[in-house]
């Protein structure tokens, strides 16, 4: 495993080399507080402030999202830290606020150790047109391409098992997205997952709404030290 992992790492870099090492270093501004839900809109009792940290309570049977309401950025840097406990979450960026705490967008995915690296795209109808190239666009070690038409190709750089060896479930994991152009990138304990470019003429967003997921059925997640950068 050990070399397919060292693959990985070398030419992830090199692949997504542009996007990670921009001309100024990134100035990071606070989004959460670490006090209160301020700047933040979610479902009265799924969500709650413990310890300068934002988690998930477990309390909601349907799948809603924590949105923040400080702006829709386009492109940015957004720094955190996340907890896996049980359940499926993610970070949503770049999104649409459809009402009652939903979004629909892009997705990073925050689950079991074998999902992660995933770019998925929230709420898309089963019986969508573009549900097959959309719905889970990448695993670790991947590069996913849609074309202006939809379709989607995919360019595999390393050993997924390898690169999601980096995450570890139950503890504290830092996670960057990168959001340039038509470009997502997501790091996880900065090592480069997956990226995502999407050229889609219909569905592509060069900005939206950043917010949190709980998927419901007892999801347990933590969030902390949530920063942006604009780029």
């Amino acid at each position: 495993m050990k070399p397919f992992f060292f693959t990985a790492l070398v030419v992830l870099p090199t692949l997504f080399g542009p996007l990670l090492h921009a001309d100024s270093k990134p100035s990071f501004t606070p989004i959460f507080n670490g006090e209160n839900l301020d700047d933040w809109d979610g479902k009265p009792g799924a969500w709650e402030v413990r310890d300068g940290e934002i988690w998930c309570t477990g309390k909601s049977e349907e799948k809603n999202w924590l949105i923040w309401r400080g702006g829709e950025p386009d492109d940015f840097v957004l720094r955190l830290e996340f907890r896996w406990e049980k359940g499926n979450s993610g970070v949503q960026v770049r999104s649409d606020d459809l009402g009652d705490w939903q979004i629909f967008g892009y997705q990073v995915e925050i689950a079991q150790q074998d999902k992660m690296g995933l770019w998925h795209h929230s709420l898309l109808p089963r019986d969508h047109p573009k549900k097959e190239a959309r719905h889970l666009m990448t695993t670790a070690g991947d590069a996913a391409v849609i074309a202006e038409k939809g379709t989607r190709k995919n360019t595999s750089s390393g050993n997924p098992a390898a690169i999601q060896s980096r995450y570890s479930e139950k503890e504290w994991n830092t996670m960057e997205i990168i959001a340039k152009g038509n470009t997502l990138v997501q790091k996880i304990n900065g090592v480069v997952f997956a990226t995502l470019t999407d050229k889609d003429t219909e569905m592509s967003r060069k900005k939206g709404f950043i917010a949190l997921q709980d998927h419901g059925k007892g999801c347990i997640v933590a969030f902390r030290k949530i920063e942006l950068a604009p780029l």
